[in-house]
């Protein structure tokens, strides 16, 4: 499996994992989602192989402060050696992220768009969105990693993460279930583990790290009634999705507020954003603290990763970014019309 690095080399990975020493502490930070969770995952497999403990694993939501805020808890356990995962750091908390590379060894693996202008690449890989950091993490480590333990875990993320669309992603997955294709992929084995996992980490949001151990023991059954608890909300606003959307032609984009329990914005998104390639789609979830929106162009006819990024561009207390297919949003609440005038237009 071929990656195209953008940003760094294999190589520049290995010789960052020679550099870690006996007496170095060392954490993983990575994105609370089914990428990050199983490229943290492959991480710690990897280190584990090379004799290296890890001594904290933490899964943070992205926000713009979330660097800083992990420091002081990198600081009280003190760790020297951080690998970042699927968090796109060096644009979104651009300063915490150089602070902390004064302070320790630092290793950033992402797929998400660079920062223009950044001056300091070194100890980074990035590579094109179409790759889901889970595939880059995999295939980073394939010297370490047993391919027949973990390969359902990286096609599972594949999916979760849309990185399928990419024609050689899709034959990576068809390395492991010949039988996968565009069309059944969401109903195949990796489809199946993909929204299991995803329905715990909406129900288990607090407690990522049971998630993450099962998944560790390879033991997903256990996540079999909880999954179907959430798919049973998923599926009520399917159907709701197909009564009350509403259309804005200046972007051919579909919109639909999401009112659920459960935060399952992704998990919706991700399904019905699939179901029509000629359409876009945006996607909205109201929390105590903020409003989130997900988008989708399975189609690739909007850059959502741009759209998002541009709606809120200048909006106090916000960010937006993503990729091509996937992107995603958050704004305070006062800001919602103004967001969604951006994106939406007037009908």
């Amino acid at each position: 499996m071929n990656i195209d690095y953008l940003v760094g080399s294999k190589r520049d990975f290995l010789d960052f994992l020679d550099s870690i020493g006996l007496y170095d502490k060392v954490a993983i930070l990575t994105h609370n989602d089914l990428d990050g969770l199983a490229s943290g995952l492959f991480l710690e497999k990897i280190l584990e192989v090379k004799g290296i403990k890890v001594d904290y694993i933490q899964f943070l939501d992205i926000r713009s402060d979330m660097v800083k805020e992990a420091s002081v808890k990198l600081n009280e356990l003190g760790i020297t050696k951080v690998f970042f995962s699927d968090l796109n750091v060096e644009s979104i908390d651009y300063e915490g992220f150089e602070d902390l590379k004064r302070e320790k060894g630092v290793f950033l693996i992402d797929h998400h768009p660079t920062r223009e202008n950044i001056k300091d690449i070194s100890n980074m890989v990035k590579t094109s969105s179409e790759d889901c950091a889970a595939l880059v993490t995999f295939v980073l480590g394939g010297d370490f990693l047993d391919s027949e333990l973990w390969g359902w875990l990286v096609c599972s993320a594949i999916f979760a993460d849309y990185a399928f669309r990419s024609e050689k992603n899709l034959k990576f997955v068809q390395s492991f279930y010949p039988e996968v294709t565009l069309e059944n992929i969401s109903s195949s084995i990796p489809g199946l583990n993909a929204r299991r996992i995803s329905s715990a980490l909406i129900y288990y949001r607090n407690d990522i790290q049971y998630v993450y151990n099962l998944v560790k023991e390879r033991n997903i059954d256990e996540l079999s009634e909880i999954h179907e608890l959430i798919e049973e909300e998923v599926y009520k606003m399917v159907d709701d999705f197909s009564e009350n959307k509403e259309y804005y032609p200046q972007n051919e984009i579909y919109f639909y507020e999401i009112k659920s329990r459960f935060d399952i914005l992704s998990y919706v998104a991700t399904l019905i954003g699939g179901t029509d390639p000629e359409k876009n789609f945006l996607f909205m979830y109201r929390t105590k603290d903020f409003v989130k929106f997900s988008a989708r162009s399975s189609g690739l006819k909007l850059d959502m990763g741009h759209l998002m990024n541009e709606g809120t561009e200048g909006l106090p207390n916000s960010e937006g970014g993503g990729h091509v297919p996937a992107a995603a949003a958050k704004v305070p609440e006062e800001y919602v019309e103004i967001f969604k005038e951006r994106i939406l237009g007037k009908k």
